[in-house]
């Protein structure tokens, strides 16, 4: 106690060091699991994967890429939305993310498009998946291609 009577105030590690830990843990897991994957090369391996497995799988269905396979990069696809009367984007969306997955909408002036990533903690098993989903969805909406 000081000598007024007022307490000295210990210093607080308040909630702010509480975060800095955290957000430090998840850091160096991040950096652990990259590593894990094999770096860079690792990773892009995956993706590279993902991708392919995805444009060959829609391309199988009957959806059109926008982008040629030797101009497209592994991160996000975009496809060409078919011309069936019966494919409308915000069904086919609702429908795919009532399944648990979600599509992005084309952002394209020059086609009518939607978009289908293929980075993140996504392995071939999830874009078998996302490709049983999409066939699910095609036949429930009656879309021809």
């Amino acid at each position: 106690q000081a000598e007024d009577g007022i307490r000295d105030r210990s210093p607080s590690r308040g909630l702010g060091d509480v975060y800095k830990r955290q957000v430090l843990a998840a850091f160096n897991q991040a950096i652990a699991e990259h590593q894990k994957e094999g770096g860079i090369e690792g990773r892009l391996k995956r993706y590279k994967n993902n991708c392919k497995f995805i444009c060959d799988g829609m391309k199988e269905i009957g959806f059109e890429q926008l982008l040629p396979d030797e101009l497209q990069a592994p991160i996000i696809i975009t496809f060409k939305q078919p011309s069936d009367p019966n494919f409308n984007f915000q069904k086919f969306y609702n429908a795919l993310s009532d399944k648990d997955f979600l599509i992005y909408p084309g952002k394209l002036t020059v086609a009518d498009t939607f978009r289908i990533g293929c980075i993140g903690n996504l392995n071939e098993q999830d874009m078998r998946d996302t490709l049983t989903a999409v066939k699910e969805v095609i036949s429930d909406l009656k879309i021809s291609l």
